[in-house]
Protein backbone atom coordinates (compact mmCIF):
# COMPACT_ATOMS: atom_id res chain seq x y z
CA UNK A 1 0.00 0.00 0.00
CA UNK A 2 1.64 3.31 -1.05
CA UNK A 3 2.11 6.05 1.74
CA UNK A 4 0.00 8.98 2.13
CA UNK A 5 1.56 12.02 0.93
CA UNK A 6 0.06 14.46 3.91
CA UNK A 7 -0.51 14.03 7.77
CA UNK A 8 -3.78 16.07 8.52
CA UNK A 9 -2.90 16.61 11.89
CA UNK A 10 -0.17 17.82 14.22
CA UNK A 11 0.29 14.51 16.15
CA UNK A 12 3.49 13.16 14.57
CA UNK A 13 5.47 16.24 14.18
CA UNK A 14 8.56 15.99 15.73
CA UNK A 15 11.76 17.48 15.62
CA UNK A 16 13.37 14.09 13.83
CA UNK A 17 9.61 14.10 11.79
CA UNK A 18 9.38 18.03 11.17
CA UNK A 19 6.75 19.48 8.58
CA UNK A 20 8.59 20.18 5.49
CA UNK A 21 7.75 20.06 1.81
CA UNK A 22 5.44 22.85 0.00
CA UNK A 23 3.64 23.02 3.96
CA UNK A 24 6.71 24.41 5.16
CA UNK A 25 7.68 26.77 1.97
CA UNK A 26 4.09 28.06 2.10
CA UNK A 27 4.25 28.84 6.19
CA UNK A 28 5.25 32.58 6.97
CA UNK A 29 8.27 32.40 8.61
CA UNK A 30 9.02 35.93 10.84
CA UNK A 31 11.41 38.12 8.91
CA UNK A 32 11.88 35.91 6.10
CA UNK A 33 11.10 36.99 1.91
CA UNK A 34 11.53 33.57 0.66
CA UNK A 35 8.68 30.73 -0.24
CA UNK A 36 5.24 30.40 -1.93
CA UNK A 37 2.18 32.28 -0.18
CA UNK A 38 -0.48 29.48 -0.15
CA UNK A 39 -0.48 29.30 3.45
CA UNK A 40 -4.35 28.87 3.63
CA UNK A 41 -4.29 25.71 1.31
CA UNK A 42 -1.84 24.03 4.41
CA UNK A 43 -2.90 25.74 7.48
CA UNK A 44 -6.50 27.02 7.94
CA UNK A 45 -7.78 26.85 10.81
CA UNK A 46 -10.83 28.51 10.24
CA UNK A 47 -11.89 25.48 7.86
CA UNK A 48 -9.75 23.22 9.57
CA UNK A 49 -7.80 22.40 6.74
CA UNK A 50 -4.13 20.86 8.15
CA UNK A 51 -2.12 18.74 5.30
CA UNK A 52 1.54 18.72 5.71
CA UNK A 53 4.06 16.14 5.38
CA UNK A 54 6.97 15.27 7.45
CA UNK A 55 10.31 14.35 7.17
CA UNK A 56 11.35 10.86 7.74
CA UNK A 57 8.02 9.70 6.85
CA UNK A 58 6.32 11.20 3.60
CA UNK A 59 9.87 12.30 2.85
CA UNK A 60 13.03 11.07 3.17
CA UNK A 61 14.90 11.81 6.50
CA UNK A 62 17.65 14.19 5.16
CA UNK A 63 19.76 14.66 8.18
CA UNK A 64 22.80 12.85 6.71
CA UNK A 65 22.43 15.43 3.47
CA UNK A 66 22.05 18.30 5.74
CA UNK A 67 22.14 17.75 9.58
CA UNK A 68 20.09 19.62 11.49
CA UNK A 69 20.58 22.86 9.73
CA UNK A 70 17.28 24.94 9.14
CA UNK A 71 15.04 23.16 11.44
CA UNK A 72 13.51 25.27 13.58
CA UNK A 73 10.94 25.21 16.57
CA UNK A 74 7.65 26.59 15.12
CA UNK A 75 5.62 25.86 18.05
CA UNK A 76 4.83 29.38 19.17
CA UNK A 77 3.91 30.88 15.39
CA UNK A 78 1.67 27.45 15.26
CA UNK A 79 0.09 28.72 18.71
CA UNK A 80 -0.74 32.46 17.32
CA UNK A 81 -2.08 31.06 14.18
CA UNK A 82 -4.58 28.50 16.26
CA UNK A 83 -2.60 25.22 16.18
CA UNK A 84 -1.53 24.18 19.09
CA UNK A 85 -1.66 20.91 21.09
CA UNK A 86 -0.55 21.00 25.27
CA UNK A 87 2.76 20.19 26.25
CA UNK A 88 3.63 19.82 22.48
CA UNK A 89 7.05 21.51 20.59
CA UNK A 90 6.26 21.64 16.40
CA UNK A 91 9.23 21.77 14.29
CA UNK A 92 9.40 22.47 11.06
CA UNK A 93 11.74 23.00 8.03
CA UNK A 94 12.87 26.97 7.07
CA UNK A 95 12.30 27.66 3.45
CA UNK A 96 15.53 26.52 2.83
CA UNK A 97 15.76 23.17 3.79
CA UNK A 98 12.46 22.55 2.80
CA UNK A 99 13.49 22.92 -0.61
CA UNK A 100 16.45 20.94 0.24
CA UNK A 101 14.61 18.12 1.72
CA UNK A 102 12.51 18.54 -1.81
CA UNK A 103 15.18 18.38 -3.79
CA UNK A 104 16.74 15.75 -2.29
CA UNK A 105 13.51 13.32 -2.19
CA UNK A 106 13.18 14.37 -6.32
CA UNK A 107 17.17 13.26 -6.89
CA UNK A 108 16.16 9.85 -5.05
CA UNK A 109 12.91 9.09 -7.07
CA UNK A 110 12.60 8.31 -10.94
CA UNK A 111 11.12 11.60 -11.57
CA UNK A 112 12.86 13.85 -14.41
CA UNK A 113 10.95 17.18 -13.11
CA UNK A 114 11.85 18.91 -10.11
CA UNK A 115 9.08 21.16 -9.02
CA UNK A 116 11.57 23.16 -6.65
CA UNK A 117 10.99 26.77 -7.91
CA UNK A 118 14.46 28.41 -7.44
CA UNK A 119 13.97 31.92 -8.88
CA UNK A 120 10.35 32.28 -7.62
CA UNK A 121 10.85 30.75 -4.29
CA UNK A 122 13.94 32.80 -3.46
CA UNK A 123 14.12 35.98 -5.81
CA UNK A 124 17.01 37.76 -3.94
CA UNK A 125 20.77 36.41 -4.80
CA UNK A 126 21.09 36.25 -1.18
CA UNK A 127 18.40 33.85 -0.84
CA UNK A 128 19.33 32.03 -3.96
CA UNK A 129 22.64 31.55 -2.58
CA UNK A 130 21.57 30.54 0.73
CA UNK A 131 19.39 27.35 -0.65
CA UNK A 132 22.35 26.54 -3.11
CA UNK A 133 25.18 26.62 -0.04
CA UNK A 134 22.72 24.56 1.49
CA UNK A 135 22.55 22.12 -1.36
CA UNK A 136 26.51 22.25 -1.42
CA UNK A 137 26.39 20.05 2.20
CA UNK A 138 24.71 17.60 0.63
CA UNK A 139 26.48 17.00 -2.16
CA UNK A 140 29.01 13.82 -0.77
CA UNK A 141 25.81 12.45 0.06
CA UNK A 142 24.33 12.46 -3.54
CA UNK A 143 27.17 11.74 -5.39
CA UNK A 144 27.21 8.38 -2.78
CA UNK A 145 24.05 7.38 -3.91
CA UNK A 146 24.13 8.10 -7.53
CA UNK A 147 22.32 10.70 -7.77
CA UNK A 148 24.60 14.16 -7.75
CA UNK A 149 24.64 14.46 -11.65
CA UNK A 150 21.15 14.57 -11.96
CA UNK A 151 20.77 17.24 -9.16
CA UNK A 152 23.99 19.11 -11.30
CA UNK A 153 21.78 18.64 -14.70
CA UNK A 154 18.80 20.18 -12.75
CA UNK A 155 20.73 23.31 -11.44
CA UNK A 156 22.38 24.36 -14.71
CA UNK A 157 19.23 24.23 -15.84
CA UNK A 158 17.75 26.80 -13.59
Amino acid sequence: MRQPLFDFDLKRVSREHYITGKAAINFPHAGSTTGGWHFLSYFDRETEVLKVSLAGIHYPDTTSFFGDEGIVDVTEQMAKRGWSVESRKFYMADHYRAAADMVVRWALSDSDHCNVEIDEWFPSPTDKQRLLDLLDTGEPQLLEMGRLKKVEAWLHSQ
